[in-house]
């Protein structure tokens, strides 16, 4: 066999092999710098300058809890099925609020210290104590040291429209929805609504989707936003993404999950007014519990500002809804999971809402119940099909 000099590879070759392998997976590209120090030298750091690079955040990736290893996770690549055990000190002493493009949200515990994690390249960025400025909280009169309570936060995104990166956090109800953030900032800035009168409206969002740079969420009722980063205002406001938001009819709420390049909103509802209020047919609906029900899913076209609606999720993915943060898992490479199918958190389930819906038959799987130490749900994967610790954890925002 001709010995060849892989190490001294010509340089553009080495940066288009790199690059190739950047758009497959961040992970492929960050074994191709593994092989050797010269490839490393003419490729990028993933942890040079903040270690925000959007390029370098593993998208795809889930991290799932290890029996006895406080530090450990598993790392699941939910497109591709890929594996890797990795293990950050950090993670031992740091409790997890949640995940943002795939980046883990740490809190100091016993502290308000925020950190984000990549858990594929190991790098630690520090944003600012989760504190507001006095003159910015909503019981700025009641308090001298107003604090975000970590308790309320409910999901996190990542918005690349501003330099660094802005970090923002979704609350539970109250004054105002959303808390947002850059490192090196000395507090944490409330996010507004612009129009009058409708603050009541969007006292809730949920399921933040970072897509194109960009952080959108959504309201219950599927009224999807975005934060203005840019307007010079000491104060972000809200801004809404389509021109006219979808009817509600009966008891709604609203998903957007990310979906190869694209953004799919999923709205489930429920009552006993969709074929009369909403305008529905028999075949649309399917009955639970004697509840008429119906699971429909649109494509966002941002571009010309509306919902397109589609047949499901895709013949080869399942998604799993929550507030925290949705995910999308290839079939293909579970096909345990059920393929064009929506499947609700465990928190749905146990207010007396179905398993699973699937696009292809119209039909649903009853609630499983699945108990851990002490009659409770563990949150450890080690023993537990995949299928089950989504639908338990997705609604914590474990993972991305």
């Amino acid at each position: 066999m001709k010995w060849r000099d892989w190490k001294n590879l010509p340089t553009d070759l080495v940066m288009d092999i790199a690059d190739r392998l950047l758009t497959l997976d961040v992970a492929e590209y960050l074994r191709f710098r593994a092989a050797c120090k010269p490839w490393r030298d003419c490729t990028d750091n993933p942890r040079a300058g903040d270690g925000m690079d959007a390029r370098f955040r593993p998208r795809d990736w889930i991290v799932l809890y290890r029996c006895g290893h406080p530090s450990g996770r598993t790392l699941v690549n939910v497109a591709t099925g890929a594996r890797a055990n990795v293990d950050f000190p950090e993670l031992a002493t740091k409790h997890q609020l949640g995940t943002a493009d795939g980046l883990l949200v740490l809190l100091h515990e016993g502290g308000n210290d925020v950190s984000v994690l990549n858990p594929l390249t190991g790098a630690l960025i520090r944003f600012p104590p989760l504190t507001v400025d006095p003159a910015d909280h909503p019981s700025c009169l009641l308090t001298l040291w107003p604090r975000v309570d970590p308790r309320g936060i409910t999901g996190a995104g990542i918005d690349d429209s501003t330099s660094p990166c802005t970090l923002l956090l979704c609350l539970r109800p109250g004054a105002y929805p959303i808390v947002c953030a850059k490192p090196g900032d000395e507090n944490w800035v409330y996010g507004r609504v612009a129009k009058q009168g409708i603050a009541h409206m969007v006292s809730l969002v949920q399921s933040p989707v970072t897509l194109g740079g960009r952080c959108y969420f959504t309201t219950v009722s599927g009224r999807i936003m975005s934060l203005d980063l840019s307007s010079g205002s000491p104060w972000p406001f809200m801004k809404f993404l389509l021109d006219e938001d979808p009817p509600v009819t009966a008891q709604t709420t609203s998903f957007l999950v990310r979906s190869q390049g694209r953004m799919l909103m999923v709205r489930y509802m429920f009552g006993n007014n969709l074929m009369r209020g909403g305008g529905y047919n028999e075949t649309e609906i399917f009955m639970w519990r004697g509840r008429q029900c119906r699971v429909e899913v649109f494509e966002v076209d941002m571009a010309r500002r509306r919902l397109v609606p589609q047949s499901g999720v895709g013949n080869d993915h399942a998604a799993f809804l929550a507030g925290a943060g949705s995910v999308m898992v290839s079939t293909k490479k579970f096909p345990k999971i059920a393929a064009n199918s929506v499947y609700l958190n465990y928190y749905l389930q146990q207010l007396g809402h179905f398993r699973a819906y699937c696009f292809q038959d119209r039909t649903t799987t009853q609630p499983r119940a699945r108990k851990g130490r002490n009659g409770e749900l563990d949150l450890c994967a080690c023993h537990w099909e995949l299928e089950d610790y989504l639908i338990r954890n997705v609604a914590n925002s474990y993972f991305a």
